[in-house]
């Protein structure tokens, strides 16, 4: 595929869940910063799954798809949520959402990513420049950038640069970023939806399945993550779940991962919900 240097881009879909719950106080601030800054520096697609939300809770996806008209979204209801999940303490399947959204994701080359993250520079120049191969996995380092909550709403390429810690590399990458192609994502289908007790350590569980499904691995570069308290990396807590490992992979989802089977009742403009 040719690239940004070529005078064209790789099609790349950014995957992302959520649900309005105060997981943050300003979730959807630093959702809105994120989907515009990875819109304006790197993808041409973004798939929105909102994820068991709360009742007495407005839907973020009205106002996310009629803000930005790259955003597709989908609702997974509380009653699909409860049918799956086996951890009281987890209201976020995230993995299964995020198969929701990588099965339903357009573009050849799929990201999965996470609400409070940005492509840093380096990783968007590497993914323009290279020619993308559908057996591999580009996966990132992570970055912790400062953002100030309730008094910030966007990113700026000043925040991009002012590091607040590094996560060491690893080559299974972190949940912030993993892209590869829509082939490799629906060989391997999906991220492991035995995980219904975990949340923490499905990522690189999902990265070892695609190594033993014939991926490769290389590194993009860094991943900026806007920090905040309720983040696995400053303190376990109840909502993250049990830990998952890429013990025992290869794993095998069902042909109906993603809820390929649910039907897709139109809610508005670019929303949809499955029942």
């Amino acid at each position: 595929m040719r690239s940004h240097a070529n005078g064209s881009k790789p099609a790349i879909a950014a995957v992302v869940v959520g649900r309005n719950d105060d997981y943050m106080s300003d979730f959807k601030e630093r959702l809105y910063a994120t989907v515009a800054w990875n819109i304006e520096h790197l993808v041409d697609e973004v798939v929105f799954v909102e994820w068991n939300p709360p009742a007495n809770r407005q839907l973020l996806s009205f106002e996310l798809a009629q803000r930005f008209e790259k955003v597709r979204s989908y609702v997974v209801p509380s009653k699909i949520h409860h049918e799956l999940c086996e951890n009281a303490q987890v209201k976020l399947l995230e993995y299964h959402a995020k198969n929701v959204g990588i099965r339903r994701a357009r573009s050849p080359w799929i990201m999965s990513t996470n609400a409070d993250a940005a492509v840093a520079f380096d990783a968007i120049r590497t993914i323009a420049n290279a020619q993308l191969e559908p057996d591999v996995v580009w996966t990132a380092e992570r970055v912790d950038i400062p953002w100030h909550e309730g008094r910030q709403d966007e990113i700026s390429i000043w925040n991009s640069l002012r590091y607040r810690r590094v996560i060491p590399y690893s080559e299974l990458g972190t949940g912030e970023f993993c892209l590869t192609s829509r082939e490799m994502w629906h060989r391997i289908r999906g991220f492991d939806e035995l995980m219904v007790r975990h949340r923490i350590g499905c990522d690189v569980r999902g990265t070892a399945q695609m190594l033993a499904y014939g991926g490769r691995i290389k590194r993009a570069g860094t991943v900026l993550h806007l920090t905040h308290p309720t983040s696995c990396t400053e303190s376990r807590q109840p909502h993250h779940g049990e830990q998952a490992t890429p013990e025992g992979v290869p794993y095998h989802n069902s042909e109906n991962w993603g809820l390929g089977n649910l039907k897709e009742i139109k809610l508005a403009e670019r929303v949809w919900q499955l029942s």
